[in-house]
């Protein structure tokens, strides 16, 4: 073994640790006597690990040299937000009263970035990594529906300590959040998990493996009880079978053609107006269920407290007097980030999101893609989907999804510098496959 590769192995020990932790147990410690827990977490075992991984990463980018000039121009817009978004969040320090989510956020938008400026596809498919967070995903998630059906509704790691919590009544409905504190961030999750899945189908070692996957991600997506994550899932199921028959279009008979366009149509506007119906008996479609006013009331406070609300936000509500009520929170990732932490903070916040959103569609645009980022949008939209704990995991699975393959020109191009065989052919679903396997898998399909 060449003692450059002690960094990479050492990394990639990291990566699998990191999403273990993620995974299985997100250990977090809180603020003390914090009523709402899941708002201020403090230390956050993920991004401890990370921290961790960033280190030895680093070291590997610089002894081979691995830096993605094909992604130059991204992560120098990327790196300028992300420094503004720092920038401004200790600059109103003193009104946020809360140090702990810019330094975890920091160690987030510092993973992803780095993930971007290297080339890591032979380093990811060296060690396995995919087929790893294939397994971990589908054990995670097998796991959250063992403990949904004892009739439990979540797990919490807060503070180091394993508890069970028992199920809650909220608007009649029976929620399930797994490990996540919330179910509309369950429901995120399952869903960047499918799509992985999805884009990696081809790491699976049988069929079979993956539509246990796949069944496993859909029974999660139902137990969440999130109908705009559902929705989402059937937005992204069908632009994936979309993209299928387009790549697959000369190929496939005319007769069969003629039966799968409309039945495929005829499915879609069923699976629409049932989704449609059981959204319509539990919520009010018309306002988004409800979300419109608290957006509105959340926007007038925003302008009222442009410096942010700090530490005070869930205890600080919005009003809806629409409603004769309130929320604690503006039900939307980019208004709560301006909420919480100053309108600079959430701006520099929500261009970095939709600078990700644009470069992937720039690199990989299909339906398929629409169709993930169509569901993404819906949660982060409608609900606090993502929190700080869960930046760091939203941030490797977006990676892997749309922007693993980036820079593989310059990988092939290394391998060759070093007397191996370099890998050939298009470039799918996040890896190279050589042209002759390529071939036979066209071959194989319908």
């Amino acid at each position: 073994m060449k003692h450059t590769e002690y960094s990479d192995i050492l990394s990639s020990i990291c990566m699998k640790l990191m999403l273990v932790v993620a995974l299985f147990i997100p250990i977090t410690t809180t603020t003390p006597g914090n009523k709402h827990p899941q708002y201020y977490q403090e230390f956050v075992l993920v991004n401890a690990v990370a921290v961790i991984f960033i280190f030895f990463y680093v070291i590997s980018l610089l002894v081979h040299k691995r830096w993605n000039r094909e992604n130059l121009v991204f992560c120098v817009k990327f790196f300028l937000f992300m420094a503004g978004y720092l920038f401004f969040y200790w600059m109103f320090l003193d009104d946020i009263q809360w140090k702990w989510y810019g330094v975890n956020a920091c160690v987030s938008l510092g993973f992803f970035f780095l993930m971007m400026a290297g080339r890591n596809e032979r380093w990811l498919e060296k060690y396995r990594i995919i087929e790893f967070t294939n397994v971990s995903l589908i054990v995670s998630h097998a796991i959250g529906i063992v403990v949904y059906l004892a009739g439990y509704a979540s797990v919490y790691w807060y503070n180091f300590q394993f508890q069970l919590m028992p199920p809650k009544d909220f608007y009649g409905e029976k929620r399930f959040e797994w490990i996540y504190y919330h179910k509309s961030q369950y429901a995120f999750m399952v869903l960047l998990g499918l799509a992985f899945l999805l884009v990696h189908r081809k790491k699976f070692r049988s069929k079979i493996a993956f539509g246990v996957g796949l069944a496993v991600m859909a029974v999660s997506l139902y137990i969440s009880h999130v109908n705009t994550a559902i929705v989402g899932g059937g937005l992204m199921a069908g632009s994936f079978c979309i993209d299928i028959f387009i790549k697959n279009f000369r190929k496939i008979k005319t007769k069969v053609k003629a039966v799968l366009i409309p039945a495929f149509c005829v499915g879609v506007v069923g699976m629409g107006a049932m989704a449609l119906m059981k959204i319509q008996a539990e919520r009010s479609v018309l306002t988004l269920g409800n979300r419109t006013y608290i957006w509105d009331n959340a926007i007038d406070l925003i302008l009222k407290r442009p410096e942010g609300i700090g530490n005070r936000f869930s205890f600080k509500k919005v009003p809806l007097p629409e409603l004769l009520t309130k929320v604690n929170n503006g039900h939307n990732i980019f208004l709560n980030e301006m909420l919480r932490f100053s309108i600079p903070v959430g701006i520099c916040f929500t261009v970095l999101f939709f600078l990700i959103v644009a470069y992937a569609l720039e690199k990989k645009f299909s339906f398929f893609s629409l169709g993930i980022w169509g569901a993404l949008l819906m949660s982060v939209m409608m609900d606090y989907a993502v929190m700080i704990s869960g930046w760091t995991l939203m941030f490797f699975f977006l990676y892997m999804i749309f922007f693993y393959d980036t820079g593989c020109k310059g990988d092939a191009e290394q391998t060759a510098v070093e007397g191996e065989q370099p890998s050939v052919g298009k470039k799918t679903a996040g890896f190279c496959i050589p042209k002759a396997e390529k071939e036979k898998g066209d071959a194989e399909r319908l």
